[in-house]
């Protein structure tokens, strides 16, 4: 359930509007930092070795998934650098994927 707060005076509705956006933001930021981490353990095992290895257990189920999957193999087959192209060059399919974004 949602509370209208009525304010009186226009000042005030503006500073929560700002707060508003600032939480918004706020959120954002702290998504895209913790991508980052992440991002930069799966490139660097020494930053923490324990997230590094969890990473690569989910990225080795991940890959079992998708082939036992034919409806994912099929639609990261259509993606440029997928399951087949990542196979073939002894790449997992996500560090592939990550190779031809950075190209």
């Amino acid at each position: 359930m949602t509370h209208i707060r009525h304010f009186a005076d226009p000042a005030e509705s503006k500073t929560a509007a700002r707060a508003r956006r600032a939480r918004r933001w706020t959120w954002v930021a702290g998504v895209s930092l913790g991508v980052c981490g992440l991002l930069a353990i799966w490139q660097e095992r020494a930053l923490a070795p324990g997230v590094h290895d969890g990473m690569q257990r989910l990225v080795a189920q991940a890959q079992g998934v998708m082939d036992g999957n034919e409806a994912v193999r099929a639609l990261l087959a259509g993606v440029d650098g997928g399951v087949d192209v990542a196979k073939d060059a002894g790449l997992a399919p996500i560090t592939a994927l990550l190779l031809r974004a950075t190209e």
